[in-house]
């Protein structure tokens, strides 16, 4: 017969137990969701990297591999390079290996080390920023990346695949989530699997010319300095160098296309002294000129590193010289080069939301209203909307600092008319709870990566939009702060 201490020893057990099943069933059914529901990220730009990564592993005889950021993807037209480099009597295949920023530049490197081989040719073109110049690696957006192409999760660094295991649940749930509306992941505007084409160039989408205001992304200055390499970041490279060159491959740096408008400092002088730092620096060769890279911003998309489909080209056939100067071929490069494409005035038609017109002040840029200020009106609105047109004229931006410090305001209405949020715009808005955006699509309106910098608000879309601002390259850094409405 049990004793009374045997019977309390065995409720323990069954508490302790139960306890225990408790917390760790949740756990396993999240590992079993994440791992067993269908991809749901594929479809949007993240789910190409998986294609850039099986070609590269799958082609065989020499290569040469472009590795970088986005500039890559918007900028090579491997095909073209491939058949311009071999009217030159150099049999290479070209392989693209540069896709988004978030990404970061080392995830680039060690999912390539493993497939350069003897003979093949790297090339090395990290954009000039200081987050694709250092150590940075997100395991959130590589998770999204993954989702169409678990294997190469083994092709990561040990310290990445460890930072991938603390974040899979937090992916795992959004992937669920995800899964429980019953649609994947919508994939935006050129920002998607299918603007890929089999070669992985990004080509069936069409790039015409510059959609950026006034031509340039002024959220996002490039800066010529040295000073930007991260910590680390040389050291990892020229050891990802080492290695390859063990193996009889070789490796070149190479400049990415930079919108001239948007260099803070292109002079010559800043030009020689960071390709000097750069040359001293990095233990393989550079090969390009800066200012051949430095482009007219008529050959620019929608970013101050991507490019459209005439600039793609001017910057393939620049490439193609480059290493062929590199390597000593004399051959002449026959091409076409495209002329530089007009962009179309301002297309902004309609009518609009007029009610707080005497809220703001203005500034005419010729048959535009640019929005400079608030009123003694507006300072003391807690609501307030982005007016679409005043005397006749439409609105199309307002200045960075015209909301800044402003405590009453509590709900914000940007409508279609203003294409272009500044960082910073509501800084000191302490009280700002709600964004109101009226854009059908995250391409009808260009952020900056420090929007929200100085205040804590909610950005509301369009609900049938929410999808497409969550998974857009540049609205993705936001979709924590993204609701439908």
């Amino acid at each position: 017969m049990a004793t009374e201490e045997s019977r309390k020893r065995k409720r323990t057990f069954v508490t302790i137990a139960v306890t225990l099943l408790a917390i760790v069933i949740p756990f396993i059914a999240v590992i079993i969701a994440g791992l067993s529901i269908p991809p749901q990220y594929a479809e949007t730009y993240y789910g190409e990297l998986h294609a850039m990564y099986s070609r590269l592993k799958e082609t065989k005889g020499r290569k040469v591999v472009i590795i970088g950021n986005s500039n890559v993807a918007f900028g090579v037209d491997s095909a073209l390079m491939e058949e311009l480099l071999h009217a030159g009597g150099l049999e290479y295949t070209v392989c693209n290996f540069g896709l988004y920023g978030s990404l970061g530049t080392k995830l680039m490197l060690d999912l390539s080390r493993k497939y350069i081989g003897e003979g093949d040719i790297v090339i090395f073109v990290p954009e000039l920023y200081e987050q694709l110049v250092s150590l940075y690696f997100s395991a959130e957006e590589a998770w999204y990346a993954l989702d169409g192409g678990m294997e190469m999760f083994w092709d990561m660094s040990e310290s990445d695949r460890g930072a991938l295991a603390g974040s899979f649940f937090g992916y795992a749930a959004k992937k669920y989530a995800q899964w429980r509306t019953g649609e994947v992941a919508e994939a935006s505007g050129v920002y998607a699997r299918a603007s890929f084409d089999e070669r992985c160039d990004l080509k069936n989408y069409e790039r015409p010319y510059n959609t950026m205001p006034g031509g340039t992304d002024t959220n996002n200055p490039i800066k010529l300095d040295p000073g930007i390499y991260g910590a680390g970041f040389i050291e990892y490279v020229n050891g990802y160098y080492e290695e390859i060159s063990k193996k009889g491959a070789d490796m070149y740096y190479s400049f990415p296309p930079m919108n001239a408008d948007s260099v803070t400092d292109k002079s010559e002088g800043a030009q020689d002294a960071f390709y000097e730092y750069v040359s001293t620096n990095f233990a393989f060769p550079v090969m390009s000129d800066i200012a051949d890279y430095i482009m007219d911003k008529e050959w620019f998309y929608d970013s101050n590193f991507h490019l459209n489909e005439s600039g793609m080209t001017v910057r393939t056939v620049q490439l193609v010289n480059d290493l062929k100067n590199q390597l000593g071929n004399t051959s002449k490069t026959e091409a076409v080069i495209p002329e530089k494409p007009v962009a179309p005035d301002p297309d902004i038609e309609g009518e609009g939301d007029n009610s707080c017109k005497d809220c703001f002040e203005y500034e005419q840029d010729g048959n535009y209203y640019r929005i400079v200020g608030l009123s003694e009106e507006g300072r003391g609105r807690s609501e307030l909307v982005v007016p679409y047109q005043v005397n006749g004229l439409y609105v199309t931006e307002f200045s960075a600092d015209t909301f800044a410090g402003n405590t009453e305001v509590e709900r914000i209405t940007v409508q279609a008319n203003i294409r272009t949020l500044y960082d910073g715009s509501f800084e000191g808005c302490t009280n700002l709870k709600e964004l109101v955006l009226e854009h059908g699509s995250p391409s009808d309106i260009s952020v900056g990566y420090d929007l929200d910098r100085g205040c804590d608000c909610r950005i509301y879309v369009p609900e049938e939009a929410l999808s497409a601002f969550k998974n857009n390259y540049f609205w993705g850094s936001y979709a924590e702060k993204l609701y439908g409405r």
